[in-house]
């Protein structure tokens, strides 16, 4: 075997060992990725059941989970006459709350009373659940420093109830 060939048969080997280590990169990623989302698409998918066992609801636009004093898992969607409900279920499983969204503010309407409220903050996401028996719009904010911040609004009135800051 000539030296030309010894070079050539090393530079095929190195390339080899490099495509499996990135393929074996890539399956390692992808199964990561995979597992880390498995809980938040869990939670969705039993959320999803008993709030259909619960009321009419056949289409989900939204879910949110929520964290406060308790869990719960939010779903915002249609029922079969079409109108726009939300479905917050606590992490038990009981006492589901459902609310038509006409009868409050949106996500969107909760972050642009903050985003008012707050102008040197950025609103990043809001999500909703349930803090002291009531639903609320739980809206996430950064300072200018990056200090993240959690302010609740009353889905039924749009008002402040709480600010949790710089955390």
């Amino acid at each position: 075997m000539t030296t030309t060939e010894k070079k050539d048969r090393r530079l095929e080997w190195g390339l080899v060992t490099l495509i499996l280590v990135l393929l074996a990169l890539i399956v390692g990623f992808v199964t990561v990725m995979y597992r880390s989302n498995r809980p938040y698409a869990q939670a969705e998918e039993e959320a999803t059941a008993i709030a259909k066992k619960y009321t009419d609801l056949t289409k989900v636009s939204d879910f949110y989970w929520f964290t406060r004093d308790e869990t719960y898992f939010s779903l915002l969607g249609a029922d079969k006459k079409g109108n726009e409900i939300a479905v917050i279920v606590p992490k038990d499983g009981n006492k589901v709350t459902v609310l038509n969204q006409k009868d409050g503010v949106s996500e969107l309407a909760a972050m642009q009373n903050v985003a008012k409220a707050y102008p040197k903050e950025k609103v990043k996401q809001a999500k909703l659940g349930i803090y002291k028996e009531a639903p609320v719009w739980e809206v996430t904010t950064t300072s200018d420093s990056g200090k993240v911040n959690y302010v609740l609004v009353s889905f039924d009135k749009g008002e402040e109830i709480k600010k949790v800051s710089d955390i």
